[in-house]
């Protein structure tokens, strides 16, 4: 698309890399998992996302190298993560955790560990080597160009070259996230899997009480 660039993530959009993490994980709502599980408030989960992202750990949603941006007119429009899951054979949510038990105070771990059994309803786990959309947000005046499609074909291409065998990407999004959930099934993505948590309390801790497993199949030349 005319006047827009693609590209990859340098240390130097650590800022927006926060952004884009802050608003995919609040999913268009004030819940954010940072805050209400960690006990954090924003203006430190903020801080520890962006020591957590300048430790440039590859192969998880918290890593730089994972994340493409796009650029119009100059200013940064859109992030979105992909990696391909356990290339170098540990898990994505292995490599967050540990992100996690190194930059978090003790106290913060601590108050996850004792909500877990009611995060643990909606986590759905991802299939080793399989290519993998994390977070994505585009900026309120940067919206209706399908700068998701963009920034994915983009991630599809590269990651082929590093696995050219792998021919599908999934995604998961939160029941709620309507826009998300329409932006993907315009790129070709269909619901393969739905878990929800009749669990009241999990409200309080997550945007929403239902998370949706999507998946779209690659055809690379």
């Amino acid at each position: 698309m005319e006047g827009i660039t693609i590209r990859n993530a340098t240390i130097h959009d650590v800022p927006f890399l926060v952004d884009t993490i802050i608003e995919a994980e609040k999913s268009g709502t004030e819940t954010l998992s940072y805050t209400t599980i960690f006990g954090l408030s924003e203006i430190e989960a903020r801080k520890y996302i962006a020591n957590m992202l300048l430790e440039e750990i590859d192969g998880c949603e918290l890593s730089i190298s994972s994340f493409k941006i796009a650029v119009k007119d100059d200013q940064i429009a859109a992030a979105s993560a992909a990696w391909i899951e356990g290339l170098e054979g540990i898990p994505s949510n292995v490599l967050k955790g540990n992100l996690l038990n190194y930059s978090l105070p003790k106290e913060c771990i601590e108050r996850a560990f004792s909500v877990n059994h009611l995060l643990s309803e909606l986590h759905i786990n991802n299939i080793s080597e399989t290519m993998q959309l994390g977070l994505v947000y585009v900026s309120s005046g940067f919206r209706g160009l399908n700068l998701v499609g963009l920034l994915m074909e983009e991630q599809i291409v590269q990651l082929h070259k590093i696995k050219p065998n792998i021919n599908a990407i999934y995604v998961q999004v939160f029941a709620n996230n309507l826009s998300a959930i329409n932006s993907y099934k315009k790129n070709n993505f269909e619901v393969i899997l739905v878990k929800e948590s009749y669990v009241k309390e999990i409200s309080q801790y997550l945007p929403s009480n239902k998370k949706i497993l999507m998946k779209k199949e690659l055809f690379i030349k």
